[in-house]
């Protein structure tokens, strides 16, 4: 009897546990129910940036040449590599007899520049209009020259100078591109013009050829067909490369900081370019591969990058490699959170589950500008203050339940605790 009894009773409290079991978690209960979390941050907010650091290259602003054309209107070299000189500064003497052939040479390069100004600025002004266009309308029925054809559906714009681009009309980006090639086309020949009016300015009563500015005479090609002098401007900036992932991320006005052992302290500057067009193999190029060795899919492609110091570079040579640590991106009294604590959304957004001021969870569309480290920067969604949670159950809930937190508390390290000494940890739990 006594064992029927024990066999009834274990049944009955099975049922009854059961029971309580399905009325308490079942989907159609109404009893509400608390889920315990314990990982939570409160919000606070302080300032963020995401840098980038790149090795980085000294090198001169501009780079000016002054040039014959025959090796013997050369008299004699005043100058050499290495040496300092001064805007009107004579670099050679010429000979005398040779004078009115080589300032022909002159008179005839710089009409070519002139009539190659005029036309990139009519081929800039036409398609600044051609992108005005095409931004609003989607397309373009301007009337083209001949240096602009369409084939099959794009725009070839011939600028000219050996440069040419395929430009969809509907891309205002394609034309932007075009644009700056041509700006750069632009800056060079008016490089290449003062150089020939300081020149053509010159009192022929005592023939030489002049540096056009102040600076450090870099080359001299003294033998050939045409004897040259490369001057390095006196102003310098910092040039680095970066491959199409990195590109996106770089603009012009972004802040850096510049550091490196040709230097005696840490200078400000800022990115004053950003090339759209691919570099050219050159010295520093393949010294910036050298330091960082690609491994994207196409390693080949590099655009330059300048940055201008806020202050000269004193005793610094030219090619010194440094430092540049660029900030990309940068966010003031922003929040943060821990990057597994989320859930992707769009781009530049994420889903977070926050408590609200009822006491239950409820979830938000956060934008996340950037990451650093293994937070995830938060501009806007979020309140300084906020409780952040972070419990994978709560998302099996259709309706949010309350939430109990784990009660805060602080573990001292070993220096505190042997610093305070553990009768006053000892008295303050008993006693207070």
């Amino acid at each position: 009897m006594n064992k029927l009894l024990k066999i009834a009773l274990g049944i009955v409290t099975v049922c009854f546990i059961a029971t309580n079991l399905y009325l308490l978690y079942s989907d159609k209960s109404e009893i509400p129910k608390l889920q315990y979390v314990s990982e939570y941050e409160r919000m606070t907010t302080k300032d963020f940036a995401q840098k980038r650091l790149k090795e980085s290259f000294i090198a001169p602003a501009e780079t000016y040449t002054v040039y014959v054309k025959n090796e013997d209107a050369v008299d004699s070299w005043l100058v050499s590599e290495g040496e300092p000189v001064l805007v009107g500064q004579e670099l050679a003497t010429l000979n005398t007899d040779r004078v009115d052939g080589q300032r022909g040479v002159w008179e005839s390069e710089r009409t070519g520049l002139l009539e190659q100004e005029l036309t990139l600025e009519n081929m800039k002004k036409e398609l600044v209009s051609l992108r005005s266009k095409a931004t609003s309308n989607n397309a373009s029925n301007v009337d083209r020259k001949d240096n602009v054809t369409e084939i099959e559906g794009k725009t070839k714009i011939e600028l000219g100078l050996n440069i040419g681009f395929q430009v969809d009309v509907t891309q205002e980006g394609s034309y932007t591109q075009a644009i700056s090639a041509i700006d750069q086309q632009l800056s060079d020949i008016t490089r290449q013009l003062e150089v020939l009016d300081a020149q053509l300015s010159r009192d022929d009563s005592r023939p030489a050829l002049i540096s056009p500015t102040s600076g450090t005479v870099s080359n001299i090609t003294r033998h050939g067909s045409s004897l040259s002098v490369d001057i390095y401007s006196e102003e310098q900036v910092l040039v680095t490369y970066v491959g199409e992932d990195e590109w996106q991320d770089l603009m012009e006005g972004q802040q850096a900081k510049i550091q490196g052992a040709a230097l005696d302290q840490v200078v400000s500057g800022e990115v004053v370019s950003v090339s759209t067009i691919p570099t050219k193999e050159n010295e520093l190029l393949e010294a910036y591969q050298q330091l960082n060795p690609s491994k994207s899919a196409d390693p080949l492609t590099y655009y330059e990058v300048r940055l201008a110091p806020e202050q000269s570079l004193e005793n610094a040579p030219f090619a010194a490699n440094v430092n540049a640590e660029i900030t990309i991106d940068e966010a003031n009294d922003a929040v943060s959170i821990r990057k597994s604590w989320a859930r992707p959304d769009e781009k530049n957004s994420v889903i977070i589950t926050k408590l609200d001021e009822n006491g239950r969870p409820t979830t938000e569309v956060v934008s996340t500008p950037f990451q650093t480290k293994e937070r995830l920067v938060i501009t806007d969604g979020i309140n300084e203050g906020d409780l952040v949670l972070h419990e994978r159950a709560l998302e099996h809930y259709e309706h949010a339940p309350q939430i109990y937190l784990s009660f805060p508390t602080y573990t001292p390290s070993k220096e505190e605790w042997k610093a305070y000494g553990w009768r006053n940890y000892l008295k303050a739990m008993l006693v207070k």
